[in-house]
């Protein structure tokens, strides 16, 4: 029942990905398919390094182009190839994003790690040392986790780092200037404006609830059918049978039926708006009539509502704020900063 969210991937939000990544998933998930094709499955079987190939740049540049300048600072085309390089490393498949870039996808890879440099500059010495050890921290994990696919072989890690064209060095160093930047943008949310921000948020924002529901989909139903089975189910339940026993039997939904019918302790914003308004306000322990969604008919009960008190959201408001900043940051002042522009011109696609 989980609705969609498509908000724009700022730095910050990428790397926040990145390092909730286990590449042991091969990429977060599915590994890309696209790219497990590519590489030849029937290899990837016989060497393992297969499934992470090097990185194709989708532009040419020379090492000591200056891709950014600004007052005191710029951006090489070494810097910034070793940047697009320790993403391929952090998260296997973000290399295809990056090899099918098109021009204004390559501005935006220049210009939001410019920013990052921006900031990363304006952080402490306490913030970059910080920094740094938890770029080393981040290495480590990623490698112990390579070598775990990898038969915990240092030479087939090692030429993997090879085949990358990368060192730890150069990942500690580009990780270190990210973690730099956010660091200092951390520093500049109080937490007096997260208290206002949750004062004046809807508190929804901030609801779980669990929840035990019964699908009855229109996908090889008419609505017409789908309702009335939905009714007939609401009729049991009211008059007391089992609600995990009939979600099992007759639930349309992978994801709840054999729980029978049960999302525990789940945000409410993470639902279709007509299930979430059910969460919110139907009485506790009560049979829903059945509730209308683009999946078909739900009978719901919801079993317990929670609003996380402000120390409960806290760090969740924290990384929101910090979006916002990097967001704003990048759309409001990196152009004034910055005094030259080179973006190199895209030369492959795809």
């Amino acid at each position: 029942m989980q609705k969609s969210n498509k908000r724009r991937r700022f730095l910050t939000a990428m790397l926040a990905a990145v390092l909730a990544c286990s590449v042991l998933a091969v990429g977060c998930g599915k590994a890309d398919e696209k790219q497990q094709a590519e590489s030849g499955g029937q290899a990837e079987q016989n060497d393992p390094l297969a499934q992470f190939p090097g990185l194709t740049l989708p532009y040419e540049a020379d090492p000591d182009a200056v891709l950014a300048e600004y007052e005191g600072g710029k951006l090489t085309g070494e810097e910034f190839e070793s940047f697009l390089r320790m993403l391929n490393f952090l998260q296997p498949g973000q290399g295809l994003a990056i090899q099918g870039a098109d021009q204004e996808m390559l501005k935006t890879y220049v210009r939001e790690y410019t920013g990052t440099k921006l900031l990363a500059d304006r952080a402490d010495q306490k913030m970059v040392d910080e920094a740094k050890k938890q770029a080393e921290e981040t290495f480590d994990r990623f490698k112990q986790q390579y070598l775990t696919i990898l038969n915990n072989e240092e030479a087939k890690f090692d030429k993997l780092l090879k085949n990358q064209k990368i060192t730890r060095d150069s990942v500690v160093e580009r990780m270190t200037t990210i973690n730099a930047s956010i660091n200092y943008l951390r520093s500049q949310i109080s937490d007096e404006e997260l208290k206002q921000r949750y004062d004046q948020a809807d508190k929804a924002a901030f609801t779980t609830a669990s929840v035990r529901h019964i699908l009855v989909s229109t996908e090889n139903r008419s609505d017409e059918e789908a309702l009335q089975l939905a009714r007939d189910l609401a009729k049991r339940l009211k008059e007391g049978e089992d609600f995990a026993k009939l979600a099992k039997e007759h639930s349309d939904d992978p994801g709840s039926k054999d729980t029978g019918g049960l999302y525990e302790d789940a945000n409410v914003n993470n639902w279709v708006p007509e299930f979430k308004q059910a969460a919110l306000t139907l009485p506790i322990g009560e049979i829903s009539d059945p509730v209308k969604t683009d999946y078909g008919y739900h009978v719901m009960k919801v079993e317990k509502r929670t609003v996380q008190s402000f120390d409960e959201a806290k760090e969740v408001l924290r990384e929101t704020a910090l979006q916002e900043k990097y967001g704003q940051f990048i759309n409001d002042e990196v152009d004034k900063l910055v005094t030259k522009w080179n973006v190199p011109k895209v030369t492959t696609q795809g």
